[in-house]
């Protein structure tokens, strides 16, 4: 009866880390909407920034500049993505940790994005990274749990 009982329990580690995922990513863009204004920057350590915008597009802003329809585009393919990825997970075998478990956190990552844009229309982005003048694309904790998860897949192939 234990053992039953163990391999079940296996299974709630992803749920925590979604849940973990979403609760971070959540938690964190309605800190900076109440305590930032848009564009605002405040500047945490040498090489990083807290820089409130919107992104209208899809990651680096690919198609922010269009005039709407990409909205609808992006969320459509975000469910689609997450159903895919949510298939992914469900047909995985148990032994297949790493990958349950990547795919984990790019699917906490999916989630709490298309909630931004099912909200807002747009993605809250906020982390901004830089050295000097040279600045790295603004993100948010869904696309580092997003990165995170790719990470994990590529280092579990090659």
């Amino acid at each position: 009866m234990k053992n039953k009982y163990f391999k079940k329990s296996k299974n709630w580690i992803y749920i925590i880390i979604i849940i973990f995922v979403l609760f971070l990513d959540r938690f964190s863009k309605y800190w900076i909407i109440k305590n930032t204004k848009i564009y605002e920057i405040k500047k945490i350590f040498p090489i990083l920034n807290i820089f409130h915008i919107h992104n209208y597009g899809a990651a680096f802003s690919f198609l922010s500049d269009q005039k709407g329809w990409q909205i609808w585009f992006l969320l459509i393919i975000s469910i689609f993505t997450i159903l895919v990825i949510i298939r992914i997970i469900i047909k995985s075998r148990k032994k297949e940790i790493k990958k349950i478990t990547a795919y984990s956190f790019i699917l906490g990552g999916a989630i709490g994005n298309l909630i931004d844009r099912m909200t807002y229309g747009c993605v809250i982005d906020f982390i901004d990274v830089h050295i000097d003048d040279w600045h790295f694309a603004t993100f948010n904790i869904a696309d580092f749990s997003i990165f995170l998860g790719i990470i994990i897949l590529i280092r579990i192939n090659y």
